[in-house]
């Protein structure tokens, strides 16, 4: 008599990997189980021979340890983004999530549905729309989704993505000023440096491309950014006065999850031989958000250093007083208060009244080498371009190495921030430089009205 076939067990996958339960809950979890059984379904995609785990993914692996039936709700019909869409829903709705993990989740569904509204992300996950904007901000700033000038919404209409930030009142005449110190060019810097006077630049403030990072507006290898910035470093130290600095913002970046990219250093190593390192600074991103590096699985920091190379000669000018730090009222008073007599680890005696005096003389304390600026809430930002540069990055170079009345270019200038807030701070005349016509166009706007 023939043996009747053994049905063979359908196979299961997790949908897609989500933030791990602690030790705590996954025991506490397992517990309940044991005693109980598995009272809240799973959710699967079908049931087939394969079948993948919308939600459940930790009760199935436990009813499985432990010989327990698991049972289950089919959910049919969605395609792959719907079924991890809803599985980040279900998660951020039921799980003790903190709040990077559930802004990792967010990040998720933003880099797969970009196109989609704050709002229609926000009820798809359950979340605040404000929140969901929140986090897109911190992606667009770190280059890792674009900005879109139109989203669609839940009835599936296209709408501006963003509100545009209020123009800056200026009187028609400033405006025509403005333009008239401005100039534009399109091209390739490379090329187009070479037509600018030598020794006539007095700053050159540039945030380029990167290497290896996937951009709209096209993708540079290792070997390709290097022979980039050597020919954007000569011309540099050619149009720049004597006391002339330039400053490229750089970020690094990984090659895969715990091995990092090195062309930043080997960079800062060749320029510094091959020119001068005046000082390191790095520009230091309060607001970052936790990346993929940062999960628990990982265990890596979150990355929010970018390195400002500041090249020139070691007495190129700069101005200190422009960018001094001010102290908070509370800590100014509490050294106002403070007049005792101190000896310090070297024998050497002082008091702290007199030190808050030297800083309220200067107006200031010396600002260290660490600038804390967030990405978002900047003026134009990435409303105007997908790797923008915060406004008060490019102001405080600005203050700091630009003289007054000088002369500001910048060879890969994007939208405008270097080149408006050149003009803000006291420039007679900015240059920018971009492939991207739209970019300029953009930037010819923005420094015409702020």
């Amino acid at each position: 008599m023939p043996q009747a076939k053994t049905k063979k067990k359908p196979k299961y996958a997790a949908v897609l990997e989500l933030p791990p339960l602690s030790y705590e809950e996954f025991t506490s979890l397992r517990d309940n189980i044991a005693v109980n059984g598995v009272l809240v379904p799973i959710v699967v995609d079908s049931d087939g021979p394969r079948r993948k785990i919308i939600d459940g993914n930790y009760r199935k692996q436990i009813a499985d340890e432990l010989g327990y039936d698991c049972p289950e709700i089919v959910q049919e019909g969605l395609d792959e983004d719907e079924k991890r869409t809803l599985a980040r829903a279900l998660n951020l709705a039921r799980r003790q999530l903190n709040q990077e993990q559930k802004r990792e989740l967010i990040a998720d569904q933003l880099i797969e549905t970009t196109e989609r509204s704050n709002r229609w992300i926000g009820k798809s996950l359950g979340v605040h729309h404000a929140t969901v904007a929140a986090v897109r901000a911190d992606l667009e700033s770190t280059g890792q989704i674009i900005q879109l000038e139109r989203t669609v919404g839940q009835d599936g209409k296209h709408r501006p993505a963003a509100k545009k930030s209020p123009a800056v009142s200026r009187s028609t005449a400033e405006r025509k000023a403005r333009i008239e110190a401005t100039t534009l060019i399109c091209g390739d810097c490379r090329k187009d440096m070479k037509k600018i006077t030598s020794k006539s630049i007095d700053a050159i403030i540039c945030d380029p491309i990167y290497p290896e990072v996937s951009r709209r507006y096209g993708r540079i290898t290792e070997k390709q950014w290097h022979e980039l910035m050597r020919k954007v470093v000569a011309e540099s130290r050619r149009v720049l006065k004597p006391k002339g600095s330039a400053v490229f913002i750089i970020q690094p970046n990984y090659e895969r999850i715990g091995r990092m990219r090195l062309w930043l250093w080997e960079f800062v190593v060749w320029a510094a031989k091959e020119w001068n390192l005046v000082q390191d600074i790095w520009w230091w991103a309060i607001d970052a958000m936790p990346l993929a590096g940062a999960q628990r699985k990982w265990g890596l920091c979150r990355q929010s250093v970018k390195m400002c190379v500041w090249l020139g000669e070691p007495d190129c000018y700069r101005n200190q007083d422009a960018v001094l730090w001010t102290p908070s009222q509370a800590t100014s008073a509490k050294h106002r208060a403070d007049i005792a007599l101190r000896t310090g680890p070297s024998g050497r005696t002082y008091r702290n009244s007199t030190i808050a005096k030297s800083a309220d003389e200067r107006g200031g304390t010396t600002p260290f080498n660490l600038l804390p600026v967030p990405t978002g809430g900047q003026p134009g930002g990435a409303e105007h371009h997908p790797a923008a540069t915060p406004y008060d990055v490019a102001a405080w170079w600005c203050r700091y190495i630009l003289p007054p009345q000088g002369v500001l270019l910048d060879p890969m200038c994007g939208s405008g921030t270097m080149l408006v807030a050149g003009l803000n701070h006291g420039a007679s005349q900015v240059i920018g430089i971009d492939k991207e016509k739209k970019y300029l166009q953009t930037a010819r706007r923005r420094i015409k009205n702020g």
